[in-house]
């Protein structure tokens, strides 16, 4: 007990710091449809190998109920021998080719795996999950974690590859770089993730995988993501949910914060946003996961402290920095 409860805290800290890195911000902004898709693939994927001795041990972990007993996920019962239990993939790994370098992955992958009884398991066997279909066996799970399943699914979808799918993969999975879910599934789980949305327990669990193979999952850091792929929204350019105005954004006018105030007592450069209206006045390249000593560029040309939006147009920018510790890029939006 006390290993693994070292393990938890280890875990707990490897999430505090994925925490402050936002891959989809940084990439996703600004695309849609299958370019939307390929960036979650090149971006979102493991980063760090799963141990495949310690699965059974992982699961025990991000199902833990709070006492130091994990629960199983078809019924929401604690699992009778933890030791016994089993960790079922949502995705079957039986349903993709031996593609190299995705297949092992995905048959490892944390973001794809439940934790059950053994017999559960096994009568689930093959069988995707999901609602009763025309011509298909099901297994449903329980309304309390659909939206979960949906969300990994669409997490298999996104970062594997389409050439993967055989066998039963090939009737919810087509050979499509996108959408790649067959529509009549991906409109069944889209109404799993609206019914059932993250949640504080769902959010947990995805940053103790994080802390094990190094990447969360998109949909639940980023449930919006979704609806620009399989929903209502795709094919429109994916733009992060915004939040209310307030008067105390720094980007309000009468922000004392707002470097164009001249009241600004403190000169506080507004951070970088993921979009701009052509009416603004600067970019600032400004960021606090960025070195204050970082070099920038725009679109290839070297650019220092700020950029008048009117020098850039509309629509999409490239910016790139770099310092001796670090360097990235992302995509900004200037809109009419």
């Amino acid at each position: 007990m006390q290993k693994l409860f070292t393990s938890f805290i280890t875990l707990l800290l490897l999430a505090f710091f994925l925490a402050h890195a936002d891959i989809v911000d940084d990439y996703a902004p600004g695309r849609s449809g299958e370019a939307l898709k390929a960036t979650l693939c090149r971006h979102c994927r493991p980063s760090s190998e799963v141990d495949v001795a310690r699965i059974n041990e992982y699961q025990s972990l991000i199902y833990d109920s709070g006492n130091g007993i994990a629960l199983d996920c078809f019924t929401g019962l604690p699992l009778h021998d933890p030791d016994f239990a089993s960790t079922t993939l949502i995705v079957p790994a039986e349903w993709m080719k031996a593609v190299p370098g995705y297949h092992a992955e995905a048959s490892i992958d944390l973001h794809n795996m439940l934790i059950t009884e053994a017999a559960t398991a096994i009568d689930r066997g093959q069988l995707p999950l999901g609602d009763r279909m025309d011509n298909y066996s099901c297994v449903t799970p329980p309304t309390e974690i659909k939206g979960d399943v949906a969300r990994a699914i669409f997490y298999v979808a996104a970062i594997y590859p389409c050439e993967i799918w055989g066998s039963w993969g090939r009737g919810i999975f087509d050979n499509t770089a996108y959408p790649t879910l067959r529509k009549e599934w991906s409109d069944m789980y889209m109404l799993w993730h609206n019914d059932d949305p993250v949640d504080a327990t769902e959010i947990a669990r995805d940053n103790l995988r994080a802390g094990i193979q190094g990447n969360n999952n998109p949909f639940v850091t980023h449930p919006e993501l979704a609806d620009y792929l399989w929903g209502e929204k795709a094919g429109e350019i994916y733009r992060p949910t915004e939040g209310p105005e307030n008067p105390d954004s720094p980007e309000n006018p009468e922000n004392p914060d707002n470097p164009e105030n001249p009241e600004n007592p403190n000169n506080r450069p507004t951070p970088l946003r993921k979009s701009y209206d052509s009416n603004d006045t600067y970019i600032y390249l400004y960021s606090p996961y960025v070195p204050e000593n970082a070099t920038w560029t725009i679109d290839g040309k070297p650019v220092k402290e700020r950029a008048s939006v009117s020098s850039l147009g509309i629509g999409n920018h490239e910016l790139r920095y770099a310092s001796e510790r670090i360097k990235g890029k992302l995509i900004i939006e200037i809109r009419p």
